[in-house]
């Protein structure tokens, strides 16, 4: 029987809908849980973004020592300083601006040359390719673009497949996960959510066999599936109501094994 002390979460489709703030339920959840559990969110957003979609949300009674952030698929890990009431950086991997103008370039040129789809200029809401200094990510529709759009765009990833297929240049120096409802990330070689994970217990000392990740990419081109190359144990959520639901049965088990 296995007792969890840590849990991992992806953000956008995980603990709440893309781009969007976690509800009233979650934030109650999250609070509670983090009384008594190590609270990890790791995924392809900044640390502004989870902030304003969780951490600025939770209540009060919050242990926001036991809640850790890893920024842009965990290139960058910061841990709250309960004395100075600040988030401290604990390591950061930034791309050089050669690496960031290589990769938004082949972006660029994939998207207006290559791919079988089209994206016009009047469709995108807000920033399509994002320097997020440890990561590009790019956003096909825009990031602001309503989350319905955006659900229904690319449901089966076969477009951004096909993007991904024409960045195979980049594969040697860097990873290139697909993410979210319209997203591809990219960072360094090496860096996705395993690297992150492990450099969350070299950099605690906690027991990495205690941990359960939650993600609903846990598939092969996912950028949840790196999770699966370490020891911790994953579970594939739906979305944010069976995520809630499995945090809830973790607590009132007494924090037992509950992955099949």
């Amino acid at each position: 029987m296995k007792n969890y002390d840590t849990l991992f979460f992806d953000l956008d489709g995980t603990l709440a809908e893309s781009k969007r703030a976690i509800n009233a339920e979650m934030a109650e959840t999250l609070s509670h849980a983090s009384q008594s559990l190590r609270i990890v969110i790791i995924t392809g957003g900044i640390l502004k973004q989870i902030r304003t979609q969780v951490i600025d949300n939770l209540l009060k009674d919050a242990q926001l020592e036991n809640v850790y952030i890893m920024p842009t698929s965990g290139s960058s890990m910061y841990r709250y300083n309960k004395v100075n009431q600040v988030w401290d950086m604990v390591y950061e991997h930034v791309l050089t601006q050669k690496q960031k103008d290589l990769i938004i370039s082949s972006l660029r040129h994939t998207l207006d040359n290559q791919v079988s789809f089209t994206i016009s200029p009047d469709e995108l809401i807000g920033e399509q390719i994002e320097d997020r200094e440890t990561q590009i990510t790019l956003s096909a529709l825009g990031q602001q673009q309503p989350i319905e759009v955006k659900q229904n765009w690319d449901p089966d990833q076969r477009k951004r497949r096909e993007l991904v297929g024409f960045l195979n240049h980049l594969k040697d120096d860097f990873d290139i996960k697909i993410g979210g409802t319209t997203s591809v990330d990219i960072t360094l070689k090496g860096i996705d959510k395993a690297f992150g994970i492990n450099e969350f217990y070299k950099h605690t000392g906690f027991d990495i066999n205690k941990g359960l990740f939650i993600g609903d990419q846990i598939i092969p081109g996912g950028n949840d599936y790196a999770a699966t190359k370490t020891v911790i144990e994953t579970y594939n959520t739906s979305g944010p109501e069976e995520t809630m639901t499995l945090i809830n049965r973790i607590l009132e088990d007494g924090i037992k094994d509950v992955v099949s």
